[in-house]
């Protein structure tokens, strides 16, 4: 039997466990009986929701079918994003049979009463928003503007705005489509990525590990920080969210619109996991799979797979207690769960509203699919239920079960529910479409969320075409709600809509700069950013007016400097690297004193440093006395970078003369972080620094050289200065024998490998030699190493080839990986080699698969040994996965896998590319510097992508010191294990895992 699986090594499953169960429900998930839909009424009849809410069916089928996401237009009618060609196709072959619809309430009841279809044929529509007299849906591998322009109620243009998105998975497409306060559409990327291209302005970018914001009618696309799989979305202040399968809430901390400004920093993961607590969810099932069930565990652990359509609750009717909640579907097990958001600094912590046992809402309807989420505009949440009997994406089901399944049942089928709480009144919808401009502005005063950026996006719209006594009447009536309204939101969207008409004044940012709300101070910083650097076109109006001088805003900046809120000085970080003046560098400096270790707030204003504020920066913070090894070491290697070599001059010479000779140690960290942060521009010191500098710079060398030397050094001075060993080419040869002599078995294992590390880092024809002249009394994490290491150069992948075909070093010494890397090695003439000494692997894995049937009855037949496998595991495993607290945690928890037969284990070990998700397949990356790895992409930025490899190590390289970056379409677990595992051995690995798995 041939199974499709991603490598379990990789892939976090995608159906966990089941909960508690009685023994008929046990009875049907191990034995399906097909049992039919039920009816909308039926299913109803099983939902619960938490106290003190209730729910009611505002849409079923025949009304509404397969809805994935929807949105209200001015109108009062919801558009709806129907997904019907999921997982394969209308017909099976990938034919597109996706819907958008338009329902109508026609009575006024709070139920839809009246359906139109206003598109078909579209590619697995994801998500939709009210565009001008249209709708924009994404749908992959295109964003689409479709409009009804003969009012027949059915879509006669539909306009391709931006093309390029990956198709792939459909659980894994481009979707989103929600406005932000700065006056851009945001979509979240997918998890698959793509090369997109507006074409209205013909412009493409790449959007791999980021999401992407766009504006519709210019054609304008920008890259986001994070990547979202299904549902990016915005709280009232427009901090932005996301989240994937196993994870229901992440947080974007950092912008990568400021950040890609210094091409010369990495930043720390600007996506951040922002959960407290465990990841269990409570379904009250059954819960039917369709990912193996007939193998699958009972009373194992429900967990997140299947997190999409996380929003922040933007309205005021579920009461204080629901302030910042947050909701997620989780089609898998039938639930909607909540969790609340509390701020933590710069970003925020996220926790469980219901106890343990309960959630929001959950059905014990089987087929009960909850997708996209909304608050509508009577502040209600809005849930769309898909109704499939199939939620999983056939890659991920054993063929032989695959054959057994109607996979689309359940494609007629569909329904919309409305929550709110039981003593509420519904709030009455209110029409704007044919609202005067005048009035539109009243709107913005609302507690709905929608309304707001609805009405936001209505004024931006109109306003081109609006006389010029309407105009004024409108600027007058924002600038009244600015300066008067009681409601900070109604203040926040009044500036929003000024900035994003070009309508903002300088009295408007100082007002807003000293509003008692410090999310609107927050944007009033931004938009004055904006304003000063041209980013915004200013109309006629305001810049007869205005003279936007940064000067005028010194008092305002200096006494934001200090703000008790800390989203401030993180927006003041971003905002002074506009202003190009001495206050604005002395007020960065200001903010960095003060960040303390905050590394988003560093990275902030990294981000705004330049050539013309590096030096006062670096200035004001040496003579503040504090001591940030780090920090100084980081701004003086941006300062050679920048070509300003004087401000590095500064700190070489405030640390040869302030340094402590009876504990040198703070100095060294500061070349060490020095050098980190020169990376290749570390072999131009010479060219740049002036000739006093560079002999203060090998004084400074030759100190630490002396005391690595002393007889008395520690272990922990010794593993911080020998990174330093090397640098200078005058000393190199030097620093290499004493790096060489540190290699001893006589030294501690963490010297040895600081050593080996150390040598690596020089492009030295020696060091291939010098790593190995003691191979055999290398133990084996310091042999892996080392191997690692010289594959990382094709010169030094020769010479390791050479080696093994002598015989002085084993081919069995090569982990799976690194063979892996020699065998498929971007050089043919290596490639070829590697094969040659080597051997090639056997590329018909279903061959392979079989052999290993023998496996399968020694598994069967009881004659495994876990502790046997526990030795295949680490000596074949650990060094991508972790379990029973040893190994490497590169990919996934195994103990997750609690749905794999022994035979869907073996096949995902032996042939793990097989199916695969994108992020975790394997880049190669080859560096300006001649070094080469492959690995997993953890995360990319617009400057920076952090690159795991095989052996467990993290990589964070700027993309200007980058040569070559090439993904490709395999799994990083490596074919051909079956050249280290045998038949006992397999066996064994396989009770191991599924033991473990078992046990949590």
């Amino acid at each position: 039997m041939r199974f499709r699986f991603v490598s379990f090594l990789l892939f976090v499953s995608s159906c966990v466990g089941l909960h508690s169960m009685t023994g008929q429900e046990v009875e049907h998930v191990l034995h399906p009986t097909r049992d039919p839909a039920l009816t909308s009424e039926e299913s109803f009849s099983k939902i619960e929701v938490a106290d003190p809410f209730e729910i009611q069916v505002v849409a079923a089928e025949p009304l509404v079918m397969d809805p994935v996401d929807f949105d209200w237009g001015p109108d009062g009618r919801l558009w709806v994003v129907e997904m019907a060609d999921y997982p394969i196709g209308v017909n099976g072959h990938g034919e597109p049979g996706g819907r958008v619809r338009v329902l109508e309430d026609r009575d006024g009841d709070g139920t839809y009463d009246h359906s139109i279809l206003f598109a078909d044929k579209l590619s697995t529509p994801s998500g939709v928003l009210a565009w001008r007299d249209g709708v924009l849906v994404t749908a992959c591998p295109d964003v689409l503007y479709l409009e009804d322009t003969t009012g027949d109620g059915v879509a006669d243009h539909i306009e391709k705005l931006y093309s390029g998105f990956a198709e792939g998975n459909q659980q894994h497409r481009v979707n989103g489509l929600r406005w932000g306060l700065d006056n851009w559409v945001y979509l979240a990327n997918g998890d698959s990525g793509g090369t997109v291209v507006s074409h209205r302005t013909g412009k493409s970018v790449n959007i791999s590990g980021r999401d992407l914001r766009i504006r519709p009618d210019t054609g304008e696309i920008e890259t986001q920080s994070g990547q979202t799989q299904f549902g990016r979305n915005c709280d009232n202040w427009g901090n932005w969210f996301g989240c994937n399968n196993p994870n229901p809430i992440f947080h974007y901390v950092l912008d990568e619109g400021y950040l890609r400004r210094n091409p010369h920093v990495v930043p720390p993961s600007v996506r951040r996991d922002i959960r407290v607590g465990d990841t269990q969810v409570y379904p009250i099932g059954p819960i039917i799979s369709h990912c193996d069930p007939i193998h699958r565990p009972i009373g194992a652990t429900p967990i997140f797979t299947a997190a999409c359509g996380t929003i922040v609750y933007r309205d005021t009717l579920f009461g204080a207690d629901y302030e910042g909640a947050t909701f997620t579907s989780e089609p898998v097990y039938n639930i909607v769960h909540a969790r609340k958001l509390l701020p933590n600094g710069v970003t925020f912590d996220s926790v469980k509203i219901h106890g343990d046992g309960e959630e929001f809402l959950r059905s014990a309807d089987p087929w009960s699919r909850p997708a996209g989420l909304h608050t509508g505009p009577d502040g209600a949440l809005y849930v769309a239920d898909m109704v499939r009997e199939v939620i999983e994406h056939p890659e991920w089901i054993a063929d032989e079960l695959e054959a057994q399944l109607d996979l689309r049942s359940g494609a007629d089928l569909g329904r919309i529910y409305r929550v709110a709480p039981r003593e509420s009144s519904r709030r009455e919808f209110q029409r704007f479409d044919r609202t005067a401009v005048g009035d539109l502005v009243g709107l913005l005063d609302s507690p709905s969320g929608w309304q707001r950026d609805l009405v936001q996006r209505m004024l931006i719209w109109q306003w081109p075409d609006l006389p010029g006594d309407q105009q004024a009447t409108a600027r007058r009536q924002l600038r009244e709600l600015l300066s008067k309204s009681d409601n900070p939101l109604a203040r926040l969207h009044a500036l929003a809509s000024l900035a994003g008409l070009q309508e903002v004044s300088k009295a408007d940012l100082q007002l807003a700069v000293q509003d008692r709300h410090p999310g609107i101070r927050r944007h009033a910083i931004r938009i004055l950013g904006e304003q000063l650097t041209g980013d915004e076109a200013r109309s006629e109006d305001v810049a007869a007016v205005d003279n936007w001088n940064a000067s005028d805003w010194q008092g305002s900046i200096e006494r934001l400097v200090t703000d008790d809120d800390p989203m401030i000085p993180l927006q003041l970080a971003y905002t002074l690297g506009s202003i190009d003046q001495v206050w604005a560098a002395d007020c960065l400096a200001d903010i960095a004193l003060a960040s303390g270790q905050d590394g988003y707030l560093r990275a902030a204003i990294l981000s705004s440093i330049h050539a013309g504020n590096i030096e006062r920066v670096l200035s004001t913070w040496m003579k503040s006395g504090q001591r940030d090894p780090q920090w100084l070491g980081t701004l003086a290697g941006i300062a050679i970078k920048l070509d300003v070599p004087s401000a590095a001059s500064m700190m070489l010479q405030e640390l040869e003369s302030g340094s402590d000779s009876s504990d040198p140690v703070g100095v060294w960290r500061v070349l060490v972080a020095w050098y980190e942060s020169l990376g290749n521009s570390a072999e131009e010191l010479d060219h740049m620094l002036a000739a006093a500098s560079r002999e203060s710079l090998n004084r400074l060398h030759q100190s630490v050289r002396n005391e690595l030397q002393s007889a008395d050094s520690s272990p922990a001075k010794l593993l911080i200065g020998m990174q330093l060993l090397g640098k200078r080419e005058t000393q190199r040869a030097a620093d290499i024998e004493l790096l060489a002599s540190f290699l001893s078995p006589h030294s501690p294992i963490q010297i040895q490998q600081a050593a080996a590390t150390t040598l690596a880092g020089m492009n030295a024809d020696d060091v291939p030699e010098i790593l190995t002249a003691g191979w055999s009394a290398h133990g084996p994490a310091l042999r892996q190493q080392i191997l690692a290491d010289l594959i990382s150069r094709p010169t030094w992948t020769v010479e390791l080839l050479d080696l093994i075909e002598q015989g002085a070093i084993s081919a069995n010494s090569l982990s799976g990986a690194l063979r892996r890397q020699l065998v498929e090695h971007r050089d043919a003439n290596v490639r070829d080699r590697a094969i040659g000494v080597l051997g090639s692997v056997d590329p018909d894995r279903v061959q392979v698969i079989e052999a290993y049937r023998p496996a399968m009855e020694l598994l069967a037949g009881g004659r495994a040994s876990v502790d046997r496998g526990r030795v295949v595991f680490t000596a074949n495993c650990a060094a991508c996965h972790r379990l029973e607290g040893k190994g490497t945690a590169i990919g996934p928890d195994l103990t997750t896998l609690t749905n794999r037969s022994p035979d869907a284990l073996l096949t995902a070990i032996i042939d793990p590319s097989l199916a695969v998700e994108a992020k975790y397949q394997q880049y190669q990356v080859l560096l300006e510097d001649g070094r080469a790895y492959a690995g997993v992409l953890a995360e990319e930025t617009a400057t920076s992508l952090k690159l795991i490899t095989a052996e467990g190590k993290s990589h964070s390289l700027l993309r200007n010191e980058i040569e070559r970056l090439q993904g490709s379409s395999v799994s990083m677990m490596p074919v051909g294990l079956e050249k280290e595992i045998g038949t006992q051995q397999m066996a064994d690995l396989l009770l191991y895992i599924q033991g473990q798995s078992l046990s949590n």
